[in-house]
Parts: structure tokens; C-alpha cells; sequence
């Protein structure tokens, strides 16, 4: 694409946050002719990152903070980008479409996008606060931790999703010993159940990780040797040299909630990425947005749903029509293994077994009657693939089919998939209660 005098245009785009949605969307807006100025302004130090690897390959130190990078400094350049780093866009003032920023600036804006993704939600007990507790959420949160990793000999990790796994495989492998205590009742409980659920927990036990599950925190407090101690509801106390939290992720929907724009568990927007201010656009972690597949409203904090749901607002920004409407899908790096999951299981109530777990590859399909809602895949990357199209394509999958290994799934006939979009925009009643939050956390 040649490089067009875009920023002597009249109208201007602003697009507030530092996450992949971001560079999505101005990707995006510009290859399908967007040529207003654009401004990206975002409160970190760094152009947009990539935050699955903070947990896995980035913590162990293997590479550099540009390694992160979701596009290289030389895209905002070609895209006439004009970027504001370590800025804070404190208020949105819509009648006059201005945002305001912390250090006193305005933007004057045409159109604006919003990307402020989500925060670590926070552990809130006594003794929460320590310098000896840490999260992974952002650039800063891991180059906070990472200096810390040759002095620890214990790791005492609270919650059970994917940032604690991961970060439990990656600690245990550099031979520190941890504990992982979880809420619920199994691993991951949102996103797996049955044998992969088990799957799981046998990895990490056999790996070496303590497992302590149903477990209520209740304090924070200093022991001795200048360890830090976790104490449970019913007494028990795990100490460490450090407590790594990780139980789920907030959306940033003040800056949204005070301009007035419609939020509930998300801001909430259309299958075109559209707010409530026909002048606003909003996509990722920080969205409620309808999902035809699914038939309900979706929070998601996925690179997936960033990247597609950013290039729905791209093309919106640029005046073009890109509805948003595939299955959910996630993927987590454990040891050797991979977890793959897409789709929906909320509501199944029967699970089909292709494979073995023994085998280290294998698949989990959930079903509601004859409907597949969703699949976990163990290094099975075909399959997951098979099943993406599957469950976008609303392709019927018999329960023997999906047993049989040695049925291609990939042979099954494409279908021509008719969406309705045509609800009518929800009020704030309607939407209490519908959305699913899901995510990487």
C-alpha cells in the first residue's frame, strides 16, 4: 500500500489504548481507505504489545522488550501515525468530541476508538499490598518480577486460570518449588471440565507443583526467614519467597462509564464495534459485544477476539461493513503440551473423548443434546482447526464422529452461514446478566 498525505486531512481519528486491538484497528481503518489523521494515545511507555508471552517466554528473560511488539515502530511511521506515549487520556467530553489528557492536553477528535483493555483484579485481603506480591498483567508488572526470579527458591501462586499454570510450569522447570491454590474445584474452571480438567492437574503434579484447590485466601502476612505466608480459610498457611496472583482481569470502562457511553460488564458495542455514540468504536478485553454463533453477549480477553474485533472497528472507522461473529477460541503453552479451545461450553451436559490423555493428544467435546458447543484439544492442532470451522460454519458433528479418530473432521461440508444482526440496541436492563466473561487470566 503506498503511503498517502493522510495527515493533511481535516477529520482526525484518535484511538486511546496500548494492546492489540489498537494497532488492529488503525491497521485496518487505513488499508480500507481511512485518511483522517490518526493519534494513538496510550498511558504505557511502549507501542503496543503483545501480553500473552509476559507469562511464559518474555518472564524467563529470554528476550528483549521489543520482542513484544504487536507491530514494529516503522507501521506507525508508513501509517502516519502520530503517537503519545506515557500519556493518560483522563476525560472524554462528547458534545465537544475532545479528549483530555492528564497533563492538561486536548485532542480534538471526528472519530474515536476506544482499546483501554483490562487491569489484574487485585487480591483484596489483609496483607495484599506487599512488596512481595506480584501480578502479571503489563510490561512493568514483569519487568517488576523478573529481576526477582534467580533469588526465589518458593513460589506461593493464588489462582487457578491460565496465568497461574503457565506461570507455575515456567517457575517449577527453573527448579523453584510451588504451591498453586485455587478457588474452585478443579483447573481452569471455566474453559475445561472432565478428563482434560484432570489432565491438567496430573501435568502439574507431576511436574512437581503442590495443588491446593477449594481453597478461600484469607491473609497475607510476613513469616519468618522473610517469607511471606498465604493463609486459607480453614487455617492451613503456605509460605514463599514471593506470592504471584493471577485470578481474572477487570475491564477499563471508567473513562467509557463517565462520558456517558452504555457499559455493563464491558462497553458495551454491536457486531460492528460500534458504542453507544454513533462517533465512538470500542474493541477487546474491554467490550461486551453480541455473538450470533454463540446467541448471547461475550467479554472476552483473548489475542483473538482483540485482533478480530479490532478489525471490525477498523473497517467501521473507514466507513466499511466487517461484522464480527466467529466462536471464541484460546490456546495456553504448558510443559510440553498445548491447550486449545474454542467455543462455548457453558450449559453442556455430556462430554465425547477422541484419543487418549495418556498419550499426551487428545480432545474434549462438549455437547448440549446434539449440539457441539465447544472443544479442548492437548496438542492437536488439526483437530482444533477442524472444529473452528465447524462451529463457525454451524456444521453438524455427530458425538460418533467426533469419537472416531479416525474420521477427518476437515471432510465435512461447508455451509453458508446466515446471521441475524437485526436486534435492537439493548438497554441497560437487558443486558444485566448476559454477557460471559472469558478470558487468558
Amino acid at each position: 500500500m503506498e503511503t498517502a498525505a493522510w495527515a493533511t486531512r481535516r477529520e482526525r481519528l484518535v484511538v486511546i489504548g496500548g494492546g492489540q486491538a489498537a494497532a488492529q484497528m488503525i491497521e485496518v481503518a487505513r488499508r480500507k481507505g481511512y485518511e483522517g489523521r490518526i493519534t494513538l494515545v496510550t498511558e504505557e511507555a511502549m507501542l503496543p504489545y503483545q501480553r500473552p508471552p509476559l507469562s511464559k517466554q518474555y518472564l524467563t528473560g529470554q528476550y528483549a522488550p521489543d520482542w513484544l511488539l504487536y507491530r514494529p515502530e516503522e507501521f506507525y511511521g508508513k501509517f502516519e501515525v502520530d503517537v503519545r506515549l506515557a500519556q493518560r487520556a483522563a476525560a472524554i467530553e462528547r458534545v465537544d468530541r475532545v479528549v483530555r489528557l492528564q497533563d492538561g492536553g486536548m485532542l480534538a477528535y471526528d472519530k474515536l476508538a476506544l482499546a483501554t483493555g483490562a487491569r489484574a483484579r487485585v487480591l483484596a485481603v489483609p496483607g495484599a499490598a506487599s512488596e512481595k506480591v506480584f501480578y502479571i498483567r503489563t510490561l512493568a508488572d514483569v519487568e517488576r518480577l523478573r529481576p526477582q526470579l534467580p533469588l526465589l527458591r518458593t513460589v506461593v501462586i493464588v489462582g487457578a486460570g491460565f496465568i497461574g499454570l503457565e506461570a507455575a510450569a515456567m517457575l517449577v522447570q527453573r527448579g523453584i518449588a510451588v504451591t498453586l491454590i485455587g478457588a474452585g474445584a478443579q483447573l481452569i474452571p471455566r474453559l475445561v471440565g472432565g478428563e482434560m480438567a484432570a489432565f491438567l492437574l496430573d501435568q502439574h503434579l507431576l511436574h512437581g507443583v503442590k495443588v491446593v484447590l477449594r481453597a478461600e485466601v484469607r491473609e497475607l502476612r510476613a513469616a519468618p526467614g522473610g517469607l511471606i505466608e498465604v493463609n486459607l480459610g480453614d487455617g492451613r498457611g503456605f509460605a514463599g519467597d514471593a506470592v504471584l496472583v493471577g485470578i481474572g482481569a477487570a475491564p477499563n470502562t471508567e473513562l467509557a462509564e463517565e462520558a456517558g457511553l452504555h457499559c455493563e460488564n464491558g462497553i458495551i458495542v454491536d457486531e460492528m464495534a460500534r458504542t453507544s455514540d454513533p462517533a465512538i468504536v470500542a474493541a477487546g478485553d474491554c467490550t461486551n459485544h453480541p455473538n450470533a454463533l454463540v446467541g448471547r453477549r461475550l467479554r472476552l480477553e483473548t489475542v483473538h477476539n482483540a485482533v478480530e474485533q479490532g478489525r471490525s472497528a477498523g473497517a467501521t472507522i473507514a466507513g466499511c461493513d466487517l461484522p464480527y461473529a466467529q466462536s471464541p477460541w484460546v490456546w495456553s503453552d504448558q510443559y510440553k503440551f498445548r491447550l486449545q479451545s474454542v467455543g462455548i461450553a457453558d450449559g453442556y451436559d455430556r462430554t465425547i473423548l477422541r484419543g487418549t490423555p495418556a498419550s499426551g493428544r487428545f480432545s474434549l467435546f462438549y455437547y448440549r443434546g446434539d449440539d457441539l458447543l465447544a472443544l479442548n484439544s492437548i496438542n492437536e492442532p488439526l483437530v482444533f482447526g477442524a472444529v473452528r470451522r465447524i462451529l463457525n460454519q454451524r456444521i453438524p458433528l455427530r458425538a460418533e464422529m467426533a469419537a472416531d479418530t479416525g474420521f477427518d473432521l476437515a471432510r465435512l461440508p461447508a455451509r453458508k452461514v446466515n446471521l441475524n444482526f437485526d436486534e435492537p440496541w439493548p438497554d441497560k436492563a437487558a443486558t444485566r446478566g448476559m454477557a460471559v466473561s472469558w478470558g487468558f487470566s
